[in-house]
């Protein structure tokens, strides 16, 4: 297990001085900073490619996807869908009678919030049908 931690610190070390490098020689105005900080935001990544990679097969081989809690989640997930949809055709039906010139980054911030919004609610509304019966 220790080899495979290692691993993935020399793929998420990798990944950084790759994306830091290209920063370096891509970037017009101080290639220094840019290669730096560029490489330190891409450390996260990929320390979660590595992590992917070779961690995550030898940790989770026995774990189910059949569970409880996916259930729950798969059937907020899927009315969510629906939700969106509904919010989606109800706001372009509002928008369009009434020619409010909107900006994008709102509209796409309220559908976020909107679908996050959902799936939290039915997700809590399952778990707690299920664990009050």
């Amino acid at each position: 297990m220790t080899v495979r931690r290692i691993l993935a610190g020399a793929v998420a070390l990798a990944t950084s001085l790759v994306i830091g490098v290209l920063a370096f020689l891509l970037s017009p105005v101080a290639p220094a900073i840019s290669g730096v900080v560029f490489a330190l935001c891409a450390l996260p990544v990929g320390i979660g490619l590595g992590w992917v990679v070779f961690v995550a097969p030898a940790t989770t081989a026995d774990i189910t996807e059949d569970d409880v809690e996916s259930r729950w989640l798969n059937s907020a997930l899927s009315g969510t869908a629906t939700d969106l949809v509904v919010v989606m055709g109800l706001s372009l039906t509002a928008v369009s009678i009434t020619r409010v010139d909107l900006s994008p980054t709102l509209l796409l911030t309220s559908l976020l919030v909107v679908a996050f919004g959902s799936c939290t609610l039915r997700y809590a509304l399952q778990r707690y049908r299920t664990l009050s019966a």
